[in-house]
């Protein structure tokens, strides 16, 4: 074999390895969306009117925009989720529900991207019947969680299995046909309601969390069924078993079964 074929070889390696498939949980985390260029702008903008978190966990990511302050608009704005992967050096987020169009359900963005300690960044543009062309740029700056998890049991995606508040009960009334994905990447917890054969979204909520191994307390950031919901902190029983849990509160009326996402 011949020295350049033996260069060449070792280039060609190289380039591979730098265009490898990188694990989805590099981008595992909670973070708060700080800059932004969306649309037709040309310039890039400080995020300063409302709320933007943005969830990663294990190839699942979740987009909450609440506590809007522009004029016109509700308090909660909309939520975006689905599945994400990383390959050949980009970031191909598929969406599964998003609120204000349901027609981006199953797109696939195939997006540039940057991650590290502090931030996450991405570039790139949206095509559905309602937003054509639209770019989504952003910088998201992690959150610092203001102290230590006590149990991480919980962290992951997990697939609700069993619903019941009160007379109501998930595949029933509002809840027929709908899924649940819950996201504990801490110190947040979201989660969102959605019809995953029609697109339609049904309901989110998130907010900031805690668990010791028995109980799980959640603080709402937001409750898109009742915004009078915020800051109100929630305490649940957890009854966890292998694969799946339990949370039981709400004064006895809430139970819901979840299965960790495979």
């Amino acid at each position: 074999m011949t020295m350049k074929k033996l260069v060449f070889l070792f280039f060609l390696g190289v380039l591979s390895a730098l265009i490898a498939d990188e694990p989805v949980s590099k981008l595992n985390g909670a973070y708060r969306q700080t800059t932004y260029k969306f649309g037709k702008m040309t310039d890039w903008r400080t995020r300063d009117s409302v709320t933007v978190i943005k969830v990663f966990k294990d190839g699942y990511w979740f987009s909450g925009w609440y506590d809007d302050k522009r004029q016109g608009r509700k308090a909660f704005d909309g939520v975006g989720g689905g599945t994400y992967a990383l390959k050949n050096g980009k970031y191909l987020e598929k969406i599964a529900y998003y609120s204000w169009d349901s027609t981006a359900v199953g797109s696939v963005l195939a997006m540039d991207y940057q991650v590290d300690s502090k931030a996450f960044k991405q570039t790139g543009f949206l095509n559905s019947e309602k937003y054509k062309n639209y770019e989504v740029s952003e910088i998201d700056e992690r959150i610092t969680p203001k102290e230590p998890l006590k149990n991480n049991g919980l962290e992951g995606v997990w697939l609700m299995q069993e619903g019941t508040w009160g007379k109501t009960r998930l595949g029933e009334g509002p809840y027929k046909g709908i899924s649940v994905v819950k996201i504990f990447s801490y110190p947040l917890v979201v989660y969102a309601y959605y019809n995953p054969k029609t697109g339609q979204f049904n309901g989110a909520g998130a907010g900031t969390y805690q668990y010791d191994g028995k109980v799980l307390t959640e603080t709402n950031e937001f409750f898109s069924w009742d915004q009078s919901q915020k800051g109100v902190k929630n305490e649940f029983k957890v009854t966890k078993q292998g694969e799946t849990y339990q949370q039981e509160g709400w004064k006895g009326t809430l139970r819901e079964v979840f299965a960790r996402a495979k």
